[in-house]
């Protein structure tokens, strides 16, 4: 079975822990710069984290980027309005394909 992991603020992760996902919560998404360092060496293989966490850990994110494992994905976190992942998966879908996806307006 995978191991992963999720973090972000207790309302954003508190929904995956029955779900057998390792749940980090923090209080504000500073504190996560003391839990990644853990979250990283621990051999999960997926780490989710919350767009306010993202805000703070970009970096440290980044220098793991290229590596297999962890993949580490962003997600919105309560109240948040997606607009980080979703410019993302935007930016990885545009990689992936050499271009642009069209956008195709529901009628």
């Amino acid at each position: 079975m995978s191991r992963i992991a999720i973090i972000g603020d207790a309302v954003s992760v508190a929904g995956f822990r029955p779900l057998g996902i390792a749940v980090f919560p923090v209080g504000t998404p500073e504190d996560a710069r003391a839990v990644w360092p853990g979250v990283l060496t621990d051999g999960y293989e997926a780490i989710f984290v919350t767009e306010p966490v993202y805000a703070v850990l970009a970096a440290a994110i980044a220098e793991v980027a290229d590596r297999p494992l962890p993949a580490v994905t962003v997600i919105p976190g309560a109240g948040s309005a997606g607009g980080i992942g979703g410019a993302k998966l935007e930016r990885a879908i545009e990689r992936a394909l050499g271009t642009k996806m069209p956008v195709r307006d529901e009628e």
